[in-house]
Parts: C-alpha cells; structure tokens; sequence
C-alpha cells in the first residue's frame, strides 16, 4: 500500500502561506502509532514516501510540517530531509524524556525547527518548551479565550511562534491575531463572505465571459489565443508559465501564440482558467485558486479510471469552479446562472450531490484533500477504483500546480 498523503495550509499574518502540514496515513499500519511495530512501519513508509516525491514536489518552496513520534525521533528519522525544507512536529502523545531532549537538541544544532503539536501545558515539560520554535494550540481543544491568552502571555520569550490550529471560522482568526498567534491552520479561509446584493459586479461579468469561452468542449484556437493578447496582465501571467522548467524547451517563449504552441492548446486554455480565478479574487486569494487548480487536476486525472474519461474537461472545470463563491463574493447559484456548464455538474455545486459518478467523484477529491481517509476508502469502492488512483492523482496535481510560481 502507498503512503496516503494530503496537504493543509498554514497562513502567516499576511494571509500568504508559511507552510502545509502533511497529513499522512499508511494503509498497511493503519496509523498504528500505539505499537513500536507499527510505528517504525509507518515511519519507513512516511520517510521512503516523502522522499521518494520529495519534499519540494509536495509543498514548493514552502515548509513542509511533519509528524513524528517518540520513536521517529530517536530513530532520527527526519535528518533524511533537508533542514530548511521540513518542521518536525512533535506529537503530544510524547514525553520529555532524556533521550528525547537529546534527540531534539541534536535536530537543532543541525538547524532543523521544531513545533509542539496540540499543545497542554504539563508540569515538567519546560525541557521540551525550551527546544520549540513553534507552539501549536488547538482551537477546538482549548476552548476559552483565556487559555488561548494565557500559552500566548505565558511561554511567549520572543523567540517561540504561536500557530492557532482548527480555526473554522472567520471570527476565530480575528481572536487568534488580537491574542498574538503568528501563524493560522484550519479552513476558514475558505469560508464564502457572500455580499447581500442580487447581482454580479460587471468586472466579474466580463471575466465569466472568459470563462465560458474556456470551457467549451471544443474552444477555437483563435478566440482563447485574441482573449489573452487583449490583456496585458493577462498575458504576462501566461508567458510566465510557459517559460516554468515544466514546459521550457531550451528556448524562451516571447507570444502567446508561441505560448500555445510550446504547451499545447488543451494547457493553455487550463492556466488561462487558472488566471481568470485569480483576477475574479482580486489576486489576493491565492490558496483557493491553488485547491480549485488542484481539484480540477485530480479530477481529470481520476476520469479515466472512474469511465468518464470523455468528460475529463467538465470534471476539470468542475473542479475549477467548486469555491468560485468564495472568490467571488456572491451566491453559487447567481454565478452558475451565468455559465453553460452540463446540469449534473450545476448541481453538484450548488451542494445537491447524489450517488452518480460526477458527485462521488467530487466528494473522493473533496474528502481526500482533507485526511478523511475513511471516507476516502469508501467512496474508491463505490467507483470501483483503487485508492493507489486517488493518491497518484492527487500527487499528480499537486505537482502540475506546482509548476508555476504564479500561484
């Protein structure tokens, strides 16, 4: 069985991201962190996966947060990764014990940084507090604004950074900035702040237009290619991508038409979609372009395995519009009213999902992104696939998303 692995982000003050944490789950283990059979599996399991997609492929140029154990540590497991690419969480089931503290001080020494997962305050655990850059508090487990204050107020030395973990809501990250949290892990960013007026600003209008010419199962070559030379911005974004390693083929590429060529019309109509969901976010809502980009590139990738391969563009497009609420502002039903789009994948959207194929594959890509693995198992066996395909198609994804720095 593979390594099942899923990514979180981890926002800064700023609202840009410092961080994904990598939730990770071996099938053959189970996650069977309470036996030292177990946990050396996973750890070898976890090591050998990580490494063998790397680090890099996974979280970009951010930092990569991974668990590891009690054993994990003294097995010196993550002195296989590169020091400024990871953050060695340690999980709160560990006790600080010699061997532990010794184990930690070595990791910094050779400049790895470390954070205390789920962190409770327990007496005889300052050795450990000592080691840590960064603290984790969980929203969910320390309820009050009080305790939330306090590990802030109490263990703060100027040196140690907070990050307020399982924030749901908007107003929970409002606390978590007032109390003096430096970094943020949850979903509230993509919570929808819809307005209350009845239509959709022109700006927006004008960008949809683009949008349905992108999604057309057969767009001319022309129309996309006039659509992008007319926007200045526009453009520049696009030549960008097309100069990235993942397409550059030994010369740089100075026209869309060039652009088009080089990366092949069905790519460019995909990035050009991409940069429109960033334009309707105002540019300022990166992350969830990333996830819709991821999602649509997943889905793609499971259409053949699932039989619906000669609908792999919907599925993409499905994809690529699944948060386009939260980027826009307004209600999902006014802006589906503005797109021609199949109405199986208007009603998955609009949160009317059913047994067909369409909304379970949305809900495998939608669970799977989140760690649900359960979840993620049943639904590989309601579509008869392996959860292997998953896994490869979200790997996959990643991966394509990756390739430019524009998003």
């Amino acid at each position: 069985m593979p390594l099942l692995f899923a990514r979180q982000p981890i926002f800064d003050k700023k609202n840009s991201i410092y961080g994904y944490e990598l939730l990770y789950r071996d099938e053959a283990a189970n996650n069977s962190f309470n036996n030292v059979d177990g946990d050396m599996a996973t750890s070898n399991v976890m090591a050998a996966g990580f490494l063998s997609m790397g680090v890099s492929s996974i979280a970009g140029k951010k930092k990569a947060f991974i668990n590891f154990t009690h054993n994990m540590l003294l097995q010196k497991v993550a002195t296989l990764f590169p020091s400024d690419q990871i953050v060695v969480e340690l999980l709160e089931t560990i006790e600080p014990t010699k061997e532990i503290i010794d184990a930690c001080k070595s990791l910094k020494s050779h400049g790895y940084t470390l954070a205390l997962d789920d962190f409770i305050f327990k007496p005889g655990y300052e050795p450990l507090i000592e080691q840590a850059d960064v603290i984790k508090v969980d929203f969910i487990l320390t309820k009050s604004e009080n305790e939330r204050k306090y590990i802030v107020n109490h263990f703060g030395n100027g040196r140690i950074r907070f990050l307020a973990e399982k924030i749901e809501t908007i107003e929970e990250y409002h606390e978590a900035v007032r109390l003096g949290y430096t970094y943020y892990q949850g979903y509230y960013f993509s919570k929808p702040m819809i307005s209350q007026s009845k239509e959709i600003p022109p700006a927006k209008i004008n960008h949809l237009k683009l949008m349905h010419i992108l999604q057309e199962n057969d767009p001319k070559f022309e129309d996309i290619v006039n659509v992008i030379e007319k926007d200045v911005a526009f453009s520049y974004e696009i030549l960008k991508i097309a100069n990235t390693a993942y397409y550059y083929r030994g010369n740089s590429v100075k026209s869309i038409r060039q652009a088009s060529m080089r990366m092949g019309l069905d790519e460019l109509r995909k990035w050009a979609y991409i940069t429109v969901l960033r334009k309707i976010g105002d540019n300022n809502k990166d992350e969830i372009v990333v996830i819709c980009a991821q999602r649509a590139k997943a889905m793609e990738f499971i259409s053949r395995k699932i039989g619906l391969e000669q609908r792999k563009t919907e599925l993409f497009t499905m994809g690529m519009l699944s948060m386009i609420d939260t980027l826009t502002g307004c209600m999902m039903d006014l802006i589906l009213s503005q797109l021609d789009i199949p109405k199986d994948i208007k009603e998955v959207l609009s949160g009317k999902l059913g047994d067909d194929k369409v909304s379970l594959c949305y809900k495998l890509i939608t669970s799977y992104e989140k760690g649900e693995w359960n979840t993620a198992n049943s639904l590989c066996e309601k579509l008869g696939i392996k959860v292997e395909d998953i896994a490869d198609a979200y790997f996959k994804a990643i991966v394509w998303v990756n390739c430019s720095d524009c998003i």
